[in-house]
């Protein structure tokens, strides 16, 4: 039996998760009374575009033994919620000492119009917080102005032939007049009732020189200009002849085994307090691993995972809090694979366990396997970056 082949990466406690909206009003109810403790908050802006970021900076977040404490942000005191039901949007550490803070949110896409703000809560992101919730003034989700835009099918085109050009946000109903070389008109059409048009062919002269060249899209108000190439003519080939070559490969029984991942890394998302308060939630994606077996023998194989504790300038972390839930994401014809068995964060990969196994008779070829990562934390653990190193084996 050939010796089982092993790899190795690192799982790192930073990145950034994603808002994804639930619900939230276009417009919430004013904010509820202030308790500041000492505390003062500000946005950056006071106006963002449809799903954007709104930043916003603090002072004052700092406790009586000079420690900064964790500032969690929501959306109009709630309102808005992320896709797992949770309504805090990001939590940040506040610089120890001074209290600083500063940091961004991005606004569900459902979020619209004015009266719009942050609430800023402390107390329960880490033991010993003081208490605090305060809320930024109001910012405003304005739309960003449709500009007019031109696309062509392709920029490169020879001399007598044509170019497909499509455009949005022209005025409605309105002649649009293409110029070459913003001299020569070469055609004119009607933009649609939208202010678009698509599929319109714009000819390009027989005799104009190869090289670089612009065409300018003109309406009331609105130029647009688009580069093109001219290429050179494909030179006619003469009459051809023709003759046949027989290819032909033997494939050895090469008895190999093998196995590698896609990244030596993966970032987890940034912890969140769960809506139960009870635990710190990270999750992420295990990068592709893929698993080649051209045994002719064709046992079947198996590929098992098993990590070490997180550790890191703050201490350490039981590895057991990393769970996952197998997956296939691709098998070759004939492949008989299987996912393990789903492994609870908290019971953990400690112990060795199971990502894919492959039937007897039925493993021969090469399958991709992945998994959803998810590491549960006690509310307790102390802020910082933490690391440790999952090693993925195959038999």
């Amino acid at each position: 039996m050939l010796p089982s082949r092993t790899v190795r990466w690192g799982a790192a406690l930073t990145g950034l998760v994603a808002a994804l909206a639930v619900t939230s009003p276009a417009y919430a109810a004013d904010p509820r009374p202030d308790n500041p403790a000492g505390a003062t908050v500000a946005l950056v802006s006071t106006s963002v575009t449809p799903g954007g970021k709104v930043s916003f900076t603090g002072t004052g977040f700092v406790n009586a033994d000079g420690t900064g404490s964790v500032v969690m942000v929501k959306i109009d005191d709630g309102a808005a919620r992320l896709a797992d039901g949770s309504d805090v949007f990001t939590s940040v550490k506040a610089s120890d000492t001074t209290g600083e803070v500063s940091g961004s949110v991005t606004l569900p896409s459902t979020v619209t119009g004015s009266g719009h703000w942050l609430r800023m809560l402390t107390g329960s992101g880490q033991v010993g917080d003081t208490t605090r919730s305060l809320h930024t003034g109001f910012f405003t989700v304005e739309a960003a102005p449709n500009t007019p835009a031109v696309t062509l099918a392709a920029d490169t085109v020879t001399a007598g032939a044509s170019l497909t050009a499509s455009g949005v946000h022209y005025p409605a109903n309105s002649t649009v007049t293409v110029k070459l070389d913003k001299t020569t008109i070469v055609t004119t059409f009607t933009s649609g009732a939208d202010g678009s048009f698509s599929g319109k062919a714009v000819p390009v002269p027989a005799g104009i020189a190869e090289g670089a060249h612009t065409l300018h899209f003109l309406a009331a108000g609105v130029s647009v200009q688009v580069n093109f190439t001219v290429a050179a003519d494909e030179p006619e080939e003469p009459g051809a002849v023709s003759a046949t070559v027989t290819i032909t490969a033997s494939v050895p029984d090469t008895g190999a085994l093998a196995i590698k991942v896609s990244s030596g890394s993966v970032a987890l998302s940034t912890p969140q307090v769960t809506s139960e308060l009870d635990a710190l939630v990270s999750t992420g994606e295990l990068p592709t691993v893929t698993v080649s077996d051209l045994r002719a023998a064709n046992p079947g194989w198996s590929v098992s995972g098993q990590i070490g504790d997180f550790s890191g300038t703050a201490g350490t972390v039981d590895g057991k809090y990393l769970g996952w839930t197998p997956k296939i994401v691709s098998a070759a014809s004939g492949q008989q694979v299987k996912p393990g068995a789903a492994v609870a964060a908290g019971t953990g990969l400690k112990s060795a366990s199971a990502l894919a196994t492959a039937a007897s008779g039925a493993g021969r070829g090469t399958a991709a396997l992945g998994a959803g990562l998810e590491l549960r934390l006690p509310t307790t653990t102390a802020p910082g970056d933490y690391s440790a190193t999952l090693t993925l084996t195959a038999i």
